[in-house]
């Protein structure tokens, strides 16, 4: 470029021509997610001069907070497309289902997309992700019920012309959306719509259109899906994502005191479901179980009977209740994210009888019939039950207190009401705060939990565990098995059996440091550790702990 030599990230030649500038038919600038396509150094000018300066590059795709693709016309003037072509064809195009590809990182491009909409819709972060579910369901029924030419796709001459992004709109995205309305009727309103201008529309449907979502590891889908969800998660009352580490620790150390036959007909109930990071847990960690089953059993389409044995287990035994419909409904498309078991997630508060709650949720939900509780309730001073009404339910009000308490943090109240829908000898895990465990005030609560339950497990995290959350800093997890009706009894009399083995842990490390920046494992020099492809290994102490209970279990188990 005059006297300057300058490089392109990726450069593109024609078959079997030499590597010259003068053969280049495509550029493509790679930058961080940082850096914005307005960028005066960085952003997409640079592209648009690399290829003003290359006498056969045709196309250009610059990839950074945007991903912008332009072609170079004969006139020399660079028009906006909507991706490069494919290889072996001169031009983009709309993509047909044999273009679809698998894809092993969503997260950059969700988040693309959200950010995108966010800026360039009007909307608020919220709303713009509202808007990106709506558009998500609209791909996976694409997929799965379209024929070989996509509905959910646009060419590039309908993405330069108003018209032509209108029509994208009127004439397939919407009518996708009602018939994604019809198959989920418990997470869309009838009267709901896609809200998004015809140009933002469109550009998301760009971002999108040659991914692979029915076909995409169910791993890479969960943890784009919950970055997205972690942009949108507030924690105005008390509400927190937690962290994937805590609930693989917590379901692998519970599936542990399960033989691998019992897992598919367990009932497993989060009470205050959140995002639905424990049910998801589940889900990913029983799929673990039934591949090896299926391996063994000599199955020929493993990954389908696997699908066909998660998608029958969570219908009949993964429930979710949530009073946040917003939560519900990003639980319920979590689940699906992840296999399903989304039809049973509820809006109801779960701290009132059942006789309160929905028909719907009334009649499915298993109340005092579960056989595991998973939950992380809402901690915080703004997080409080003085409702006369709710707590006259709970036991707690009145244990070892001269006068009924008037109000309860929401984070004590959940104790019980975890244990309210155990069957006898059913399971509880549950993150709490480490005041519960040791504050001389709270000793009402433990004698509560100890003469309701026996204590399994107790696991002291580290402070950083929820740093990049917000959520509690001093967290545990108890493990509680809820008494039989004689052991109540028992119990009650002042007969308690002091002698059963109690697992306790404390690990030093959960993978981040206080500001949630990833830390990883060193040798004594300081060096870190790495494996033979040259990756790192995070230091996270978390997630050694449900290794250790497992043997622990099967040594001390009655």
């Amino acid at each position: 470029m005059g006297r300057a030599k300058k490089r392109a990230d990726i450069v593109i030649f024609r078959t079997g021509a030499s590597h010259i500038q003068e053969n280049a038919i495509i550029i493509v600038e790679a930058k961080r997610y940082e850096i914005k396509a307005a960028d005066k150094n960085l952003g997409e000018e640079q592209l648009k001069s690399y290829m003003a300066a290359s006498s056969s590059c045709r196309f250009g795709l610059w990839v950074g907070a945007e991903r912008k693709a332009f072609e170079k016309l004969t006139s020399g003037e660079m028009s906006v497309v909507t991706d490069i072509p494919r290889a072996g064809e001169d031009r983009p195009r709309r993509p047909e289902r044999k273009d679809l590809q698998v894809v092993h990182d969503l997260t950059s491009v969700f988040r693309r997309c959200h950010n995108y909409i966010h800026v360039n819709g009007g909307q608020q972060k919220a709303e713009a992700f509202h808007e990106m579910l709506k558009l998500i369901f609209c791909k996976m029924y694409d997929e799965d019920e379209s024929g070989l030419e996509l509905n959910f796709a646009v060419d590039p001459k309908e993405q330069r012309s108003e018209s032509g992004r209108r029509r994208l709109k009127e004439d397939r995205i919407e009518p996708l959306f009602e018939e994604v309305k019809k198959r989920f009727p418990y997470i869309f309103e009838e009267d709901e719509h896609i809200k998004l201008e015809p140009h933002v529309l469109a550009y998301v449907v760009s971002e999108m259109q040659y991914i692979s979502l029915t076909d995409t590891e169910t791993d890479v889908k969960g943890a784009a899906y919950e970055e997205l969800v972690g942009q949108n998660l507030r924690g105005d009352r008390g509400e927190y994502f937690t962290p994937r580490n805590v609930c693989d620790m917590t379901v692998k150390m519970i599936q542990a005191m399960f033989s691998q036959d019992q897992l598919t007909s367990l009932k497993v109930l989060d009470c205050c479901c959140g995002t639905g990071g424990f049910l998801v847990s589940w889900i990913d960690n029983l799929r673990h179980v039934l591949r090896e089953q299926e391996i063994a059993r000599g199955t020929k389409n493993i990954e389908g009977r696997i699908r066909e044995r998660i998608r029958n287990t969570c219908a009949r035994s993964l429930f979710g209740l949530d009073i946040n419909p917003f939560l519900v409904r990003t639980a319920q498309m979590n689940l699906v994210m992840h296999g399903d078991g989304s039809t049973n997630v509820f809006r109801v508060d779960s701290t009132r009888s059942p006789s309160e709650w929905t028909e719907d949720a009334r009649r499915k939900v298993p109340f005092g019939k579960v056989d595991v509780v998973l939950t992380n309730p809402p901690f915080g001073a703004e997080v409080i039950i003085d409702d006369a009404h709710v707590l006259d339910r709970y036991e707690l009000r009145k244990w070892e207190a001269r006068t009924p308490r008037m109000a309860l943090p929401a984070e004590q109240l959940f104790v019980e009401t975890a244990m309210t829908f155990l069957k006898e000898g059913g399971i509880l895990g549950i993150v709490l705060p480490d005041g519960i465990l040791n504050n001389p005030s709270l000793q009402f609560i433990r004698s509560w939990v100890l003469r309701r339950g026996r204590l399994i497990g107790s696991i002291d995290l580290p402070k950083e565990t929820f740093a990049v959350s917000g959520g509690v800093n001093n967290p545990s997890v108890l493990l509680v098995q809820k008494f039989t009706t004689a052991e109540l009894k028992q119990a009650d009399a002042g007969i308690m059996d002091r002698n059963h083995m109690v697992f306790m842990s404390s690990p030093h490390t959960a993978g981040i440091d206080k500001r949630g920046n990833p830390i990883f494992l060193r040798h004594p020099d300081g060096r870190q550790i790495v494996d033979e492809d040259g990756n790192k290994f995070l230091d996270d102490e978390i997630a050694a702990i449900s290794d250790r209970f497992t043997d622990w279990w099967q040594e001390n188990r009655a």
